[in-house]
C-alpha cells in the first residue's frame, strides 16, 4: 500500500500546474487576440484625430490671407480695370505674381466671406464727382 501512496502524490501536483500552465497560456492567447485589434483601433483612431486636426489647420489656412496679399489681388484688378489691354498674366506679374499663385489667391480670398466683400467694394467702380456736386435741375414749365 505505501506504494500507491507515493505514486498518487505526484498526480495531484502534476494535474495543478498543469492547469496552471493551461490557465497561463490561455491568458497571454487572449490577451495577444484582443490586443491586437485594441492596438489597430488605437491606431486607427490616433490617425483620425490627426487627420481631423490637419483638415482644420488647412481649412484655417486656405481661409487666411495676408493683408499684402489682399492688396496686391486687388491691384492686379484695378490694374486690368484700368487697361483693359492688360491680360491676367501681365497685370498678375507687375504684383510680382505668377498666374497660378494669383489664382490661388483668388481661391482663398473667394472661400472668405469677408474678405470677398472687401474686395467687392474696393472694386466697385467709383462715382464720378461731377455727377455728386450737382442734382439734376428741371427746367420750369412753361406758361
Amino acid at each position: 500500500m505505501p506504494a500507491d501512496n507515493t505514486s498518487r502524490r505526484p498526480t495531484p501536483f502534476l494535474c495543478g500546474v498543469a492547469c496552471l500552465l493551461t490557465s497561463l497560456i490561455g491568458l497571454a492567447v487572449a490577451r495577444a487576440t484582443s490586443a491586437a485589434p485594441l492596438a489597430q483601433n488605437r491606431g486607427a483612431s490616433i490617425r483620425a484625430i490627426v487627420h481631423l486636426v490637419q483638415e482644420d489647420q488647412a481649412s484655417g489656412d486656405e481661409t487666411d490671407v495676408p493683408p499684402q496679399d489682399v492688396d496686391k489681388y486687388i491691384k492686379v484688378y484695378q490694374a486690368m480695370q484700368h487697361n483693359r489691354n492688360l491680360t491676367v498674366e501681365q497685370a498678375a506679374a507687375a504684383q510680382g505674381l505668377s498666374v497660378s499663385a494669383f489664382r490661388s489667391l483668388e481661391d482663398r480670398i473667394e472661400r472668405n466671406d469677408a474678405l470677398r466683400e472687401h474686395v467687392r467694394d474696393a472694386l466697385k467702380p467709383q462715382a464720378s464727382p461731377s455727377s455728386q456736386t450737382e442734382p439734376t435741375r428741371r427746367k420750369p414749365p412753361a406758361e
